[in-house]
């Protein structure tokens, strides 16, 4: 922590944070834990389809002799009095305080300060979902720098295994287990040996006609995909896959049978780390391990193109491990503030 650390605490509406997009990407880049999911872009997105009262969003900046080196985009749900970080746990891998190392310390404490000053607070949990393990408020909560005033409660929510990648696609190889190795190698062979061709979407031009394909591959897959796949998420996916073509992170990595879309694999490619937001595969092509595959070719892509880490982001599937990964646990944390 600085010696003599100033912060200023600007409170903002909604539509009065967009005039300060470019400082938002600016701060998120220069963050601990630079990820799409605290963008503009996926905010926005999410904001412009769910939320029907814009003043339930507060929009907290915080700086430090006229920098930005802190963002807290906070919901107010007075109903069930709680706050939150705006956006929610099925579409958002993660959800923290946007900070650059050295102030997150007065950052957290002047966003639960802030939150004690409102009058309509009395009785409200804080309620933290999706916060990564590196989040720097375990260390405030280890060293007692919150427990003054607040009870709190932590639950391990999920995991989002990644592979940092440090070489080549063979030395990628070799770390893997023997059994592993010939597994990859063999699926390889089988679906190069297939007429199936390869498509990169990354634009908008193409991005309408394939998601009316993906989103019929994605329901046919599993039978809660078709009850999470609701037409508001739809236009929400419809909005921020086209937001981040446009800003040229958007990377969708296809597989076509002739016309037939066969697998995809959605990649937000953000801070030089792949993302992997979402995938889909037809059951018809189970025998050449189709889903697989196009992960396999998206992991391969992000070493050839040498990102520093492949992040396959919520859940703890089995093929994540097999193909390297580690995870990185996620908690849901809520803070009863006195």
């Amino acid at each position: 922590m600085n010696p003599i650390v100033k912060i200023n605490c600007m409170e903002l509406t909604w539509m009065e944070s967009k005039k300060k997009v470019p400082e938002w990407d600016d701060l998120l880049i220069e963050s601990d834990f630079p990820h799409p999911f605290s963008s503009f872009t996926f905010y926005n997105a999410w904001v412009e389809t769910f939320v029907d009262d814009l003043t339930q969003i507060k929009m907290l900046f915080f700086y430090n002799n006229h920098k930005l080196v802190g963002l807290v985009p906070i919901f107010v749900d007075h109903d069930n009095k709680n706050v939150s970080i705006l956006g929610d746990k099925d579409l958002f891998d993660y959800r923290d305080l946007i900070y650059i190392s050295g102030f997150y310390e007065e950052i957290y404490l002047e966003f639960l300060s802030y939150l004690k000053s409102q009058k309509w607070f009395q009785g409200y949990t804080v309620i933290m979902q999706s916060i990564p393990e590196s989040s720097e408020l375990f260390n405030l909560l280890n060293a007692g720098k919150l427990i003054e005033f607040t009870d709190v409660k932590i639950l391990e929510e999920d995991v989002t295994p990644i592979f940092d990648i440090n070489n080549g696609w063979d030395d990628y190889l070799i770390t893997l287990s023997k059994k592993q190795r010939h597994e990859v190698r063999r699926k390889l062979r089988k679906f190069e040996s297939q007429d199936f061709h390869f498509k990169l979407i990354n634009c908008n031009e193409d991005l309408s006609e394939f998601l009316l394909d993906f989103y019929q591959l994605f329901i046919n897959s599993r039978k809660d995909k078709k009850q999470f796949l609701t037409d508001q998420r739809k236009i929400f996916f419809n909005k921020m896959l086209s937001d981040f073509a446009d800003k040229n992170e958007l990377k969708i990595l296809s597989y076509y049978d002739g016309n037939i879309l066969i697998s995809a694999c959605i990649v937000i490619e953000y801070a030089n780390i792949y993302f992997l937001y979402n995938s889909a595969y037809s059951l018809d092509y189970n025998s050449f391990s189709v889903g697989l595959v196009s992960k396999i070719v998206a992991l391969k892509q992000s070493i050839e193109n040498n990102k520093q880490v492949f992040n396959f982001l919520r859940g703890n599937e089995r093929y994540k491990y097999d193909l390297g990964a580690k995870d990185i646990k996620l908690f849901e944390i809520k803070l009863f503030v006195d």
